[in-house]
């Protein structure tokens, strides 16, 4: 999708890529870091930390994939830079609830999944 859509697109392929990259970088992150904490003997529920870079990871991973950005939802914005290279400000108060909704979607599953994953490293080490 090119075009702002209010609740469906915020962002456009150069925003798209950069959410990629940070769920790339958090995802490598929580595993060094479950890495460390067994090279390291650590105590076992210091795996548990994990869920912090997971949940940035997924946070990442779901606004690439929904092409959506919550932060510049709740900024009432919208970037399409690499697909129409339009930039802009959500004036309309019907849209920018649509916008926060879907914030409010893409928080609830990064959270979901950040806990499984972390519960599932912490019961699988």
């Amino acid at each position: 999708m090119s075009e702002y859509a209010p609740g469906v697109c915020n962002i456009g392929k150069n925003e798209i890529r950069k959410r990629y990259a940070l769920a790339v970088a958090a995802f490598v992150i929580a595993a060094v870091y479950s890495y460390a904490v067994l090279a390291f003997a650590l105590p076992h529920w210091a795996l548990l930390i994990s869920i912090i870079p997971l949940l940035m990871g997924f946070e990442g991973f779901y606004q690439g994939y929904f092409h959506f950005c919550a932060g510049f939802a709740a900024a009432g914005r919208y970037d399409l830079s690499g697909s129409e290279d339009s930039k802009g400000q959500v004036t309309d108060a019907a849209s920018h609830r649509k916008d926060l909704a879907k914030a409010g979607q893409i928080h609830l599953y990064s959270i979901i999944s950040a806990i499984i994953v972390a519960a599932i490293i912490y019961l699988a080490l």
